[in-house]
């Protein structure tokens, strides 16, 4: 991406100081534009009038409406008039701006020769600088053809903290519908749930109250998008905007920041104000470090807002393009509004951080699970069962024994997931978040097979995911059936029996446990007793196990979490309790978060969710001398090489029990007498995921098939 920015600043009555700058060119000129020309100024303002007179919108610029006819007061003459005039400004021959538009024009024709998208920033103070369409500068239009125009954010004195990413696996968006009365919100509404198809988690706020906003805000959960639809305007100097959530309440940022704060703080990544009259909400939002915002310039009518929506939701999250690229294609294909609605084109703006790279849907978030490769493991010879762990090898017997083999045996195996008969209705599910990849990645083509088996992923409201958490909330009715990463505890067949109840726990997969460390740890690997001794506290400097003379920071979630912690305690640890040094996280997100950034970090999970990324990197382990296996194919791809080439999972050494490390996967199902359906929808669940389709599309995802 190739940043092209130009600076203005008002140096004196006679005009502005500009400084050029194209970052990747490593290139500054600097030039003095000539002041804003009065015909220009009276265009502008002759066009603003006139477009504010178009129905409701007439002189009031700080409500979006529905007209209910179409009477043209701005006529396209306006428009046009803005453009002529922008234009002779801007191709002035004052010998003090030449050097800026000659090294443009010679700054696009490297850059189109370098094959990178291209962004250029408008950075100006002046609001009447920040409300000109410069897009429709024709030196932009010839030499920057596919290059959207964005506004600089306002720098902010206060420090900037480093920002985390949303705790959910899925891309979160929360919704705020504010007063709406006289336009309509619900197809913006139906533009954004209708995401839901792709796996995103929607949040929707119709007119809430201001602690309903806070609340929403202030989620753990964290979100990545924020979107607000209804009434709201800025001050005419573009300083301050609000919003008008409901009847009542009308907020400026001032007064909910400690709140977005928060939100920004835990992930947010861009917010759209479908609404009007946005630049005061985007100077304000700048002051509070949200690095993107999308607001509209001018009082936005419906038709306009919805189609912008819809048409930069398509590019963004179908087509992929970035931030830059969506807007530009979504704001151009509203051309079909010239003749009612002249200068709607430009409505649409992005106002930005400075040094902050445009966002992509894929990379929206810092660390998520990457896209599954598939996996074609390669013909091997079966290891004599002398190489399987007798500690795993007890303890699948014990699982077997506990249940999965009687559910296993006798079974008719299905071909593919349309084979497994369903019953009709929701259901509800959640648990370890080891089953990540598999609910983003296998479970939408369980509804592909069968729409009317709609699963609805559930997490505790007031806990953390994982399989406890899963377990628990099976119990307490919240869930239909379970994921675990890890067999039934016996206090939990007891609190079942308390109820009433009987579990059931259905193996369907194998998997890796991976350890994480940071890229540039140079250690050749760590043996299963050098890993105890790091999570009990006796290990605490990377120089005890070969490595150079750095802390151990140490991170693990809480016991009380999930699958994953317990399995690390009970096979690894051996029980003994986690150390008192041990820092503890939310989830793998946050764990591999905070690992990327620290050189002396350890952290472990499901080796699906470690071995691909790009930040991090697996360490090869051995049960005890040199004799390490690493749970990648060697050799290991550095964090250069990625993402355009990516570490795989050793599925071989996990199959054969060469690497020491695994564990099995298992569905969770209450059981009664009569076989409800509850129990019937989590044992077809299981029975698609021991499908041939089902175990092949779990080890596309990384996890080894037991069939």
């Amino acid at each position: 991406m190739a940043i092209v920015k130009l600076k203005l600043r008002r140096s004196s009555p006679d005009g502005f100081l500009v400084i050029l700058t194209a970052k990747n060119l490593d290139e500054e000129t600097e030039g003095f534009l000539p002041p804003l020309p009065p015909n220009l100024e009276s265009s502008f303002n002759e066009w603003q009038s006139a477009y504010r007179q178009i129905e409701a919108v007439r002189s009031c610029a700080t409500f979006r409406l529905t007209p209910k006819s179409v009477t043209i007061y701005s006529h396209a003459e306006h428009t046009l008039a803005v453009k002529d005039e922008l234009n002779q400004w801007l191709n002035t021959y004052d010998s003090r701006w030449r050097p800026i538009r000659d090294r443009l024009i010679a700054i696009a024709q490297q850059l189109h020769q370098l094959n990178e998208e291209i962004r250029v920033i408008i950075d100006a103070k002046d609001i009447d600088l920040r409300r000109l369409p410069w897009q429709e500068w024709n030196l932009f239009e010839e030499h920057y053809p596919n290059a959207e125009v964005a506004l600089s954010a306002p720098k902010s004195s206060n420090q900037k903290i480093n920002k985390l990413v949303p705790k959910s696996t899925k891309t979160r968006i929360l919704v705020a519908v504010g007063r709406s009365d006289g336009i309509n919100t619900k197809d913006d509404l139906k533009v954004i749930q209708d995401l839901e198809t792709d796996g995103v988690e929607v949040r929707c706020l119709i007119k809430p109250s201001r602690k309903d906003l806070c609340e929403a805000l202030w989620d753990e959960q964290g979100y990545d998008i924020f979107v607000f639809t209804g009434h709201s305007g800025s001050q005419e100097d573009g300083q301050i905007g609000w919003i008008e959530l409901n009847d009542q309440d009308i907020l400026t940022i001032e007064e909910f920041k400690e709140a977005l704060k928060q939100a920004i703080d835990k992930g947010l990544q861009l917010a759209i104000f479908n609404s009007c009259d946005g630049l005061g909400l985007a100077n304000q939002l700048a002051q509070l470090h949200l690095p993107q915002v999308i607001v509209m310039r001018e009082p936005v009518p419906d038709p306009i807002a919805v189609d912008f929506l819809r048409y930069f939701f398509q590019e963004f999250t179908h087509n992929n393009k970035s931030l830059f690229s969506s807007v530009k294609k979504a704001r151009k294909r509203l051309e079909h509004f010239k003749s009612d609605y002249p200068g709607a084109i430009w409505l649409p703006t992005i106002c930005i951080e400075a040094n902050v790279e445009p966002l992509t849907w894929q990379g929206l978030r810092e660390i998520s699970p990457p896209s599954p490769t598939p996996i074609k493991p390669k013909d091997s010879i079966p290891q004599s069962k002398k190489n399987i762990k007798p500690w795993l090898l007890i303890g699948l017997i014990g699982v077997v024994v506990s249940g999965g083999a009687l559910y296993l045996a006798g079974k008719k195996v299905h071909s593919d997931l349309s084979s497994v008969t369903t019953p009709e209705g929701t259901w509800f599910y959640g648990g370890s978040t080891s089953w990540a990849l598999i609910r983003q990645y296998v479970d939408p083509e369980i509804k592909k097979a069968h729409p009317q088996f709609e699963l609805r992923y559930t997490d505790a409201i007031n806990a953390t995911p994982g399989s406890g958490t899963g377990i628990r909330m099976l119990l307490e009715g919240q869930l239909t059936f379970s994921q675990s990463s890890r067999p039934i505890a016996d206090r939990e067949y007891q609190q079942a029996q308390q109820r009433g109840l009987s579990l059931k726990q259905i193996p369907v997969a194998l998997e890796g446990l991976a350890i994480a460390v940071h890229p540039s740890l140079q250690i050749p690997g760590l043996t299963i007793g050098q890993i105890k001794d790091i999570y009990t506290g006796k290990i605490t400097n990377w120089n005890q196990v070969g490595g150079s003379n750095l802390k151990i920071t140490a991170y693990s979630r809480r016991l009380d979490d999930g699958g994953t912690v317990e399995f690390l305690v009970n096979n690894i640890l051996n029980g003994e309790k986690i150390g008192s040094n041990i820092i503890y996280v939310y989830d793998t997100t946050d764990g591999l978060r905070k690992l990327a950034s620290d050189r002396g970090g350890i952290y472990y999970a499901s080796a699906p969710e470690v071995v691909p990324q790009c930040t991090i990197k697996a360490l090869p382990i051995a049960k005890q001398g040199n004799s390490f296996i690493a749970p990648y194919i060697e050799p290991l791809i550095k964090p250069e090489q990625c993402p355009n080439q990516r570490n795989k999972l050793n599925i071989d050494a996990f199959k054969t029990g060469q690497y020491p490390i695994t564990r099995q996967m298992f569905v969770i199902v209450k059981q009664n007498n009569g076989g409800s359906l509850e129990q019937q929808a989590g044992e077809a669940y299981a029975k698609m995921l021991l499908t041939t389709q089902g175990q092949k599309l779990m080890n596309e995802v990384g996890f080894v098939r037991i069939r």
